[in-house]
């Protein structure tokens, strides 16, 4: 029997996984920056993704590729090159020049020496055993259960979270749209919800796991709470349990550094429904690849580390209304561990305003230049500070945003703009700023 909490939070879990699961699964979404080069909902290449998205499983994982955004990224831009080369035996070589390219501008897990090597055996897996064709080979298999226990053996070098990535990848293959319901003798009923990482952190809050860190050593402890998730599941989508896979994974991401609790979980499905309620779309999303620091964020970046301030640095964007102006924001860092006014701090350091003007003046005699503000601001600044008053409108009740300009536009800021921040620091304030956040960490 659940307890009274858990029986008022189901209808907000249902409500949540029906509006967060239509948008297409994370490593197929067309991104603006990475598209794949072929239609992965073509009838005609069924067969090709069957073996495409098996290698974006196994590669799934942070010491591989760091975020999740990555593992899609870097297979896309893999087969971009490689063609159907990708999928042959014996491309390590290419693989490691390809790996070595990728990571220089997108930061790959410390662990990614190993990706040519996991992707050859999956290539040799797909080859040796399912004789080229992952469709046939499905069909040997009564349940996905019976199918998962034989290929999560071709993720062994992924480690204990072979079975885990092996019943994603299930997922992918057997569920109907947005998944790509290739592996059509089994049924969506059939499926488990995959452990992940991110999953666990939800189950947690649910009483679904005793920890909420993940010991993968325990294949039967895990067995078990992957099951029992499952049921929770189904007992809110009987036919389709793991529609509640990819909004659980995104749920999961965005309360991982928090201190979970079922009523930290229940808290922020009630923000994410009223937001939702407001803009027509999921707030959360995970779309976006890691990009390059400005010499002002690496600045803040190296104090936090300093001071060992738990941070998230790009982690996530904020969906926006369309009709005003850009549709997501962004944070340079948010603190999840740390509180004011009993919001979660988000750092916006941004170094970048419209320059200032220089005016000659002339008293008496003399003429002398001085410094003015400007006349005209760019498009550029206009447009940023527009993001951070809508997101402020929106997520005010969560977030408690501070601001960190240079010195010399602090007061320019302060005047014109009130209205986009919680706080107004200028750079040299950096130090005692994140000296006094720290008190406030949870």
């Amino acid at each position: 029997m659940y307890n009274d909490k858990i029986v008022q939070i189901k209808p907000l879990i249902k409500q949540y996984v029906e509006k967060n699961s239509a948008p297409a699964g994370l490593h197929y979404h067309q991104l603006s920056l990475m598209r794949m080069s072929f239609n992965p909902y073509a009838p005609t290449e069924r067969r090709k993704n069957a073996h495409y998205f098996l290698l974006v499983a196994a590669l799934d994982t942070a010491e591989l590729v760091g975020i999740s955004e990555h593992a899609k990224a870097f297979l896309i831009f893999a087969h971009n090159v490689m063609r159907n080369a990708l999928f042959e035996l014996e491309q390590k070589e290419t693989l490691k020049r390809i790996t070595q390219i990728f990571d220089t501008h997108y930061q790959l897990g410390v662990e990614k020496q190993r990706i040519p090597e996991i992707m050859d055996v999956i290539n040799t897996f797909v080859s040796e055993n399912a004789t080229g064709n992952l469709i046939t080979y499905a069909k040997k298999f009564e349940t996905p259960e019976d199918m998962v226990k034989e290929i999560s053996s071709s993720f062994r070098l992924t480690g204990g979270q072979c079975i885990e990535h092996a019943w994603m990848y299930l997922r992918w293959m057997v569920r109907p749209y947005p998944d790509l319901n290739i592996f059509d003798n089994f049924s969506p009923k059939q499926l488990q919800i995959p452990l992940t990482v991110f999953i666990k952190k939800v189950a947690y809050c649910l009483g679904l796991a005793e920890k909420q860190e993940a010991d993968w050593s325990d294949l039967e402890k895990n067995d078990r709470e992957r099951k029992a998730v499952t049921r929770f599941a189904a007992e809110l989508f009987p036919n389709d349990p793991t529609m509640a896979d990819y909004p659980f994974f995104i749920l999961g991401r965005w309360i991982k550094d928090e201190k979970l609790s079922l009523q930290l979980l229940m808290n922020h499905l009630q923000f994410w429904q009223k937001i939702h309620n407001q803009i027509g779309k999921p707030p959360i999303i995970f779309n976006t690849l890691s990009k390059n620091e400005s010499t002002f964020q690496k600045n803040v970046r190296k104090e936090l580390e300093k001071l060992q301030l738990l941070f998230l640095s790009e982690p996530y964007p904020f969906s926006l209304p369309e009709q005003k102006g850009a549709p997501h924001y962004t944070p340079d860092f948010v603190l999840p561990r740390c509180r004011k006014k009993g919001k979660i701090v988000i750092l916006e350091p941004h170094g970048i305003w419209t320059p200032r003007q220089k005016r000659m003046v002339t008293i008496g005699r003399q003429s002398f230049p001085i410094w003015t503000y400007p006349t005209k601001v760019d498009d550029n600044e206009l447009e940023f500070v527009n993001k951070l008053r809508v997101f402020r409108e929106l997520y005010k009740d969560m977030y408690y945003l501070i601001l960190i300009v240079p010195s010399a536009e602090k007061e320019r800021v302060k005047k014109s703009y009130p209205d986009i921040y919680d706080e107004l620091y200028d750079g040299a304030d950096i130090p005692k700023l994140l000296f006094d956040l720290k008190k406030n960490v949870e």
